[in-house]
């Protein structure tokens, strides 16, 4: 489903996106912030992927890739790599999930909720580490996306087990990972967005990035699927004003690591 801010736009969007990074930047301590775009339900090419990747190739930004291990094939990754070439400077092609099914009869969809035993847990992450590495060779980097933004503790620890080195939620999201296991989170939603009001929905968003770019860290999260073509003009701009400010900090997970 579109958001209902990408069928209606207003005439001013730049300016208002302009004034949303640098109000973030004038209320940060710093001066100075990264900003991480998370693209996820990888795995499957189309119009839509080709599209965002030209895109990020254009603006010559990274963005981390979080791929769904029951997705991708070694054909398909062909595909994929005719987009982004086979460089691992400017994209994190990590781990989202396993097979990206809802196993929650009650409350909110996860994959890795409470519904399901540590030990299955384990295995679909351990299958999914494998099956990525076993495809994506040396692209592959050791983080973890769950689908919906949502996992139990017991995945945390498992990925802990299996030497992940960050898992990539929402902002405020629980449990808290333990020691050792970052945790590069998500405040930026541009595509999964709920409002029914596109005036309430474009307003809310650049609550969103002047706060994430306030607190240091913008991290925006992309769902290609669900972009139409006022979508991808928006993300332009978006990617434009970023480039055009040396205030912000454009990275990926490994470089967050290191800050």
């Amino acid at each position: 489903m579109i958001s209902s801010l990408y069928k209606n736009l207003p005439h001013d969007t730049e300016s208002r996106l302009q004034n949303a990074l640098s109000k973030g930047l004038s209320n940060n301590t710093t001066g100075q912030a990264h900003i991480f775009f998370r693209a996820d339900d990888i795995g499957v090419p189309g119009k839509q992927f080709s599209q965002l990747i030209a895109l990020f190739r254009q603006y010559k930004l990274p963005i981390c890739l979080a791929v769904v291990p029951t997705w991708i094939t070694e054909d398909r990754l062909t595909v994929l790599q005719q987009e982004t070439g086979t460089g691992q400077e400017q994209w994190c092609w990590h781990q989202h999930g396993w097979l990206h099914r809802n196993y929650e009869t009650v409350g909110k969809k996860q994959e890795f909720g409470s519904a399901r035993s540590a030990e299955l847990q384990f295995a679909d992450l351990q299958k999914g580490k494998e099956r990525l590495q076993k495809i994506l060779g040396n692209s592959f980097a050791p983080f973890f996306t769950p689908p919906w933004n949502r996992c139990s503790g017991e995945t945390l620890k498992a990925l802990q087990t299996l030497q992940f080195q960050a898992v990539s939620r929402s902002k405020n999201a629980k449990p808290l990972p333990p020691p050792g296991l970052s945790d590069l989170q998500v405040n930026i939603d541009l595509h999964t967005r709920k409002e029914a009001d596109p005036v309430t929905c474009f307003n809310k968003l650049l609550t969103e990035i002047s706060q994430g770019i306030a607190g240091g860290t913008g991290g925006i999260m992309i769902h290609h699927q669900r972009m139409n073509q006022a979508a991808f003009d928006f993300l332009a701009l978006l990617l434009k004003n970023i480039c055009a400010e040396a205030k912000l900090k454009p990275a990926i997970f490994q470089d967050l690591l290191l800050t």
